[in-house]
């Protein structure tokens, strides 16, 4: 599939761009256990010349280095629908992918569906975050979104994270689980209905990229006439 985001591990990536980024991503959960994704991206326009620049330099020094390959983003709407093709889970379907520039940045927007989560945890997006759904003894479900840890940055170093908010200025992502039951508990940033967000947002918290690092994404939903597979 497609070299694009994993939730977790987004600093390191990031660092490989040196740039804004911006990322909106839903998951809903159906009553079947079937669902969609929803995925907006964007990245400035002078960071994708940036990045264009430093691998045609590669090329002419005679290193063959690939740059872009070091980014989870692509922004031409047919790569991203060969990459997806070419290495695809059974299951899984891309519904649509377009691009549209807004104000000096690139945006790509994919929706995909999925039969189950099984089928969904098997996509380059998923594959390390540790997707899991579980259900107690009450009945109700748990979706847990586990982070990789190890992360480098110490929410406790004050120079660093000024150094780290200055470097990724303007990165947001927002996290997103649309589940099928009622939210009893969850630790997202706000909820809305069955709707639950998780925020981070740099310009608010510079803390954001130890927390991308270290943030188990958890949402307990009523499991009330729902037989989802686990």
């Amino acid at each position: 599939m497609m070299r694009m985001l994993r939730w977790v591990g987004i600093g390191l990536l990031l660092a490989a761009t040196a740039g804004c980024i911006k990322v909106d991503q839903t998951l809903t959960l159906d009553r079947d256990g079937s669902g969609s994704l929803d995925i907006r991206y964007g990245m400035s326009e002078q960071t994708i010349a940036q990045i264009k620049a430093m691998e045609q330099m590669s090329r002419n020094a005679g290193e063959g280095i690939k740059v872009e390959q070091e980014s989870p983003f692509e922004f031409d709407e047919a790569t991203v629908r060969k990459e997806f093709e070419a290495d695809k889970p059974q299951g899984v379907e891309l519904v649509s992918v377009s691009s549209e520039l807004v104000d000096g940045w690139k945006y790509i927007d994919l929706k995909l569906s999925f039969d189950d989560l099984d089928a969904l945890k098997k996509t380059e997006i998923f594959k390390n975050s540790k997707l899991r759904l579980k259900r107690d003894d009450e009945g109700n479900y748990t979706l847990v979104q586990k982070s990789a840890g190890g992360s480098d940055v110490n929410a406790g170093d004050a120079p660093m994270q000024e150094q780290m908010a200055a470097m990724f200025a303007g990165l947001r992502i927002v996290n997103t689980v649309v589940v099928p039951g009622e939210i009893i508990k969850t630790n997202a940033t706000s909820v809305d209905g069955q709707r639950a967000s998780w925020v981070f947002d740099i310009e608010q918290d510079p803390n954001v990229l130890a927390k991308l690092e270290t943030t188990d994404l958890t949402v307990t939903f009523s499991g009330q006439d729902l037989d989802l597979a686990p």
